[in-house]
Parts: C-alpha cells; structure tokens; sequence
C-alpha cells in the first residue's frame, strides 16, 4: 500500500471515523482505550501514533494534565481534527511517517497505537519504538487480534467483509475499505505476542483479550 494511498483513505474518513469506530464496537472502544490508559503508568513525554481524531489524547489529557505528548499521523486532516478536539500548549501535533520518527534515541516515556500497530510493517516499527523509548519506557497497544482457529478467523474476516461493508462504503470506497478488510490479516494471535516482542527487548507486563478474544491490550516494557 502506497503512502499516497494511506494518506488519501484517513484524509476522506475524518469527519465520520469517530461514528464508525462506535458502530463497528457496539460503542465499546472508548472503554478499551481507557482500559489501556489505566494498565499504563504515565510518565513524562508521551506519544500516540496513528492519532486518527484524537481520542487517545483526549483521554491522556484527562488522566494527566501535566505529561507533554506528540500526536503524529500520515493524515493532515485527522491530525486537524485531533487539534480542533484537543489543544494546549503541551500537546504538539506532527504530520510524519511513524517508521521514522523525528525524536532523537531514548527520548520517549509512553508510546500509544490504538487500532494503527497491525497497519504498519511489524519488524520495522518494533526497531523504531526501541530506538526512541527510554530503558523501562512503556509501548500501550489496543489493536484487533487474530484467532488461533482458521475456521473462527474465516468468520470474523467474512463478518467484517460482507456484513460490515454495506457500511463502510457509505464512508470509504471499495479500495479503502478493502484495505481496512486486508490489514486483519496482519494482526497478530495472542500466541505470538510474547515471543516476538521478548525476541525484540520487551516484557509483556499487561495483556488482555476483549470482546471474545477479537481485541487485544498490550503494554509493554522496553527491557534491554
């Protein structure tokens, strides 16, 4: 997928990402990203990637009215969006590729994705937050997982192409949405989360399946 693409697919879904992302989990994301936030120890700078429309810095901000956090995204108009939501002086917004970040080595406390990992080249972005997460700095993710049987994963990824799209093309188009459909196939099973984050430097220290194992928590600790 192109970045040109990628960037095309959240400009056009700005204005009603926040509706659909209700929709497609009957209401219950906002308690997920909260969950998260609350498994997380808050520490001093803290960035989210992939803000979208900025609902984990809203409720960051909430939870902590010091920390200083980055919001980047690819997408200008989400990261607009995000900064209508949200704005003081100790958020700054950026419009950059989360596979190389503008932060200088071991600079960063927190690290937050929520619905964004499983979009991004697995191995590559891994390098990236340890090369800008301080020793003992925490990754947060919430992202959709994978079900260790074949036969389950068929019927979530039929569910999610067939009875979601009517839907979702009322939002994205067929190349949008087919890409949002697609990007479940690079989420990861619970049974594969500890083995390649320890291979990578990290302690699994929380992680949770909501939602009959469909959605994972993850806060992870860089450890080496």
């Amino acid at each position: 997928m192109e970045k040109s693409v990628v960037e095309k697919i959240f400009d056009s879904a700005h204005k009603s990402y926040d509706s659909f992302l209700n929709f497609a989990t009957f209401g219950l994301i906002n308690k997920w990203q909260n969950q998260l936030i609350s498994a997380t120890d808050l520490k001093g700078r803290i960035l989210d990637i992939g803000t979208g429309t900025g609902e984990i810095v809203r409720k960051l901000r909430e939870k902590d009215k010091e920390c200083f956090i980055y919001a980047v995204d690819l997408s200008f108009n989400m990261l607009k969006t995000a900064k209508n939501k949200v704005f003081d002086e100790k958020i700054l917004y950026i419009r950059t590729n989360a596979l190389k970040l503008p932060f200088k080595n071991s600079s960063l406390d927190n690290i937050f994705f929520s619905l964004v990992f499983r979009h991004l080249p697995r191995e590559e972005i891994t390098k990236e937050l340890r090369r800008v997460l301080k020793q003992y700095g925490t990754v947060s993710i919430l992202e959709i997982g994978k079900p260790e049987s074949n036969i389950f994963y068929k019927f979530i990824h039929f569910f999610a192409d067939r009875l979601f799209r009517p839907i979702g093309r009322l939002i994205f188009s067929k190349e949008e949405w087919d890409y949002f459909v697609e990007s479940i196939e690079n989420a990861m099973k619970i049974s594969e989360i500890k083995p390649f984050f320890n291979k990578h430097g990290f302690n699994v220290k929380f992680l949770e399946k909501r939602f009959f194992g469909l959605i994972h928590l993850i806060v992870l600790e860089k450890i080496e």
